[in-house]
């Protein structure tokens, strides 16, 4: 009996313990059907109806400024507008060049709230438009980037034109005339105060008279407020060759007091000259580059006179420049076409064994020069530069 008892108590603590072991071993283990290992319920986010933040740019994110005075100091401001339940964080990014956030105020927006972001550039470019941009980041998930954009067309407050006066082809014994407009924006009162001829050696063939505009010729110009119009008068007898004269202008408004007018063109008449590839006609220039010392260097040009004057025309070197390093000289006249032309040959050496100079036509070294002179009613003067170093 007593066995049996014992026997019973030891299979009953048996099964307590077996039973305690296995709470222990189990108790810390979660449900393996509660989602991500989480309790029963964890993790299921209720349905939310909040927007967080969200950005709006009022009147949108491309502004046309419409015309803006050149190297002008201009902006803009760009409202933008939280309309989330969120704050809206702002935060500037990349713009372009000469363009700068100004004002992009601190903190964050709340919602409905609105803040000002203020372009500033200065208005710097050549063309006739210009585009300026910036970038916004933002904390809104939708829109983390916002691109503005200022876009316009370029004036001045005043404008000469044009900018550069091309005279072709102007026969020598008839010269020329043109025309030029100064322009005034936003200028009430338009004067040309002064102007000087920078090239003093053919100053005195010019002449540059102003006048006011015409109500019709102000009208020509949108957005012009003032204008005048320029004669430029280029007097006969101007050297045969190219025109190569710039006019500085001083007006009266102080943001433009400084205007420069280039001329360029050239000179045409019964004289002519023609040569070889180192000549160039356009500037008329002879090239010969640099030339070794011991050996020197030569060609030679050909003067072709033609006109009812042909047969009068005498031609002699005026002018050798410098005159201990060149050589010029002019040789025996030819008919050409039966006589229609007549044609000089004029050959251009620099010595052998000359002194060492530089006349490649910088500031410094001046081009050598060649003046011929003639006999002809209206070309009295035929000026011929040379390009060349010896070494």
């Amino acid at each position: 009996m007593k066995i049996w008892i014992l026997t019973i108590g030891i299979l009953l603590v048996g099964v307590a313990a077996g039973a305690s072991s296995a709470w222990l071993e189990f108790a810390s283990t979660t449900n393996q059907f509660e989602p991500h290992n989480q309790p029963l319920g964890a993790g299921i986010a209720p349905v939310s109806d909040r927007t967080g933040p969200q950005v709006v740019v009022v009147d949108g994110t491309d502004f046309d400024f419409g015309v803006g005075q050149r190297q002008a100091a201009m902006h803009h401001t760009f409202v933008f507008r939280n309309d989330g339940d969120e704050p809206l964080r702002l935060t500037q990014g990349a713009t372009t060049c000469k363009c700068t956030l100004s004002e992009l105020k601190a903190g964050d927006v709340p919602p409905g709230g609105t803040t000002e972001v203020r372009l500033d550039f200065k208005l710097v470019t050549m063309g006739e438009q210009f585009r300026q941009t910036a970038e916004i980041h933002t904390n809104d998930p939708r829109r983390p980037s916002v691109t503005l954009a200022i876009h316009g067309t370029v004036t001045d407050l005043v404008r000469l034109e044009p900018g550069d006066l091309v005279l072709s082809n102007v026969p020598s014994n008839e010269g020329a005339k043109a025309a030029v407009h100064l322009y005034g924006f936003e200028v009430k009162d338009l004067q040309v105060l002064s102007h000087e001829f920078t090239n003093q050696e053919t100053a005195s063939f010019f002449t540059l008279d102003w006048r006011p505009a015409t109500g019709d010729e102000l009208r020509e110009k949108p957005g012009a407020s003032a204008a005048l119009v320029g004669t430029l008068t280029l007097k006969p007898g101007l050297p045969l060759g190219p025109i190569n004269q710039t006019i500085h202008l001083q007006t009266n408004v102080a943001e433009a007091d400084k205007l420069e007018l280039a001329i360029s063109g050239s000179v045409v008449s019964d004289i002519s000259i023609v040569g070889p590839s180192s000549f160039i006609e356009k500037h008329s220039v002879v090239v010969f580059g640099t030339v070794e010392r011991s050996r020197g260097a030569k060609t030679t040009l050909r003067l072709l006179v033609k006109g009812p004057h042909r047969r009068e025309v005498k031609l002699t070197v005026q002018e050798i420049d410098p005159a201990d390093v060149l050589n010029v000289s002019l040789g025996e006249v030819q008919e050409i076409n039966a006589g229609v032309v007549l044609m000089y040959p004029l050959e251009i050496e620099i010595r052998p064994d000359s002194r060492l100079i530089n006349r490649m036509g910088s500031e410094q070294a001046k081009y050598g020069r060649i003046v011929i002179e003639t006999t002809h009613p209206a070309v009295k003067k035929i000026p011929i530069n040379v390009k060349f170093a010896v070494e």
